[in-house]
């Protein structure tokens, strides 16, 4: 197997695990604060085994990137827990448009014609999303959702600049979210069985080792490859969440993800055609 085949196939992996966090959340009752303070200590213990070192480069960056990613795991949470998997994780991935237009702010440059478009089709894509049937926690649940959407575009912008390292943001991340979580881990008590094996799988899979992975196939396949294939994620997280809990799509809310996802796809093309035109 060649070395952009393997790099192709932990991103898949990783799509995978990262797909299975809707399912997993909806199996785990109380404070959407507990279970992602409990997620990410988990996941930390199980990254400092891995590396075998708990050393952390801290700047501002770094720091900005942490505190970006402990707001995206947050809200992403709250969001499963006020509205549908689907909802949530494909408003998430509203992302890649945000650093879009970050990029465009912070370079001080127009938009190109295809990024309006793609722009213009995330925000349509969107809309949908509240044509829906939706009770007001469905609503805020949306809401929620675009904003940690938001946030996660902060994670990949700011890791992109120099001096920036997103193993670093990520233990940081990972140890924020726990302190934030200490009030709330009285929780963790209560639960059944079912609710434990699923925080534990959360944090060693769906978290710790789908990083992991991640980082391992970045390295070995470009970054259009990784990008489409971790589109997986928001496509196989509401399978897994109608299959074994029962939880449908609304149709505007199916048109609108086809939307968002059709625009990714076209932003990480053209990023693509834009680099070897540089090139």
């Amino acid at each position: 197997m060649s070395e952009k085949n393997k790099g192709n196939l932990y991103i898949l992996l990783t799509a995978l695990f990262w797909s299975t966090g809707g399912l997993l959340i909806k199996f785990i009752p109380g404070n959407p604060v507990m279970i992602n303070g409990a997620r990410s200590l988990i996941a930390l213990i199980f990254f400092w085994c891995y590396k075998k070192s708990i050393k952390i480069k801290v700047n501002r960056k770094i720091i900005a990137a942490a505190i970006c990613l402990v707001l995206t795991n947050l809200l992403y949470v709250i969001a499963n827990k006020l509205t549908t998997a689907a909802n949530a994780i494909v408003l998430q991935y509203t992302a890649p448009i945000f650093v879009l237009i970050w990029d465009c702010l912070y370079r001080k440059k127009f938009p190109k014609k295809h990024q309006i478009l793609v722009v213009g089709m995330a925000f349509a894509g969107m809309i949908l999303f509240f044509f829906d049937q939706l009770d007001g926690g469905a609503l805020l649940g949306n809401i929620i959702a675009i904003a940690a959407g938001l946030c996660f575009s902060g994670v990949f912008f700011i890791n992109s600049l120099p001096e920036a390292s997103g193993d670093d943001a990520s233990m940081i991340a990972f140890g924020l979210s726990f302190l934030i979580s200490i009030p709330f881990l009285g929780g963790v008590l209560k639960l059944d069985v079912v609710a434990l094996i699923a925080l534990l799988v959360l944090g060693v899979f769906q978290v710790g080792l789908a990083y992991m992975l991640f980082a391992k196939g970045a390295k070995l396949t470009t970054p259009v490859s990784a990008s489409l294939i971790g589109l997986l994620e928001a496509v196989l997280n509401p399978v897994w969440v109608f299959l074994f809990y029962g939880e449908a799509v609304g149709k505007y809310a199916f048109v609108g993800a086809m939307v968002i996802l059709m625009a990714v796809v076209i932003n990480t093309l053209a990023g693509r055609s834009d680099e070897r035109n540089k090139g």
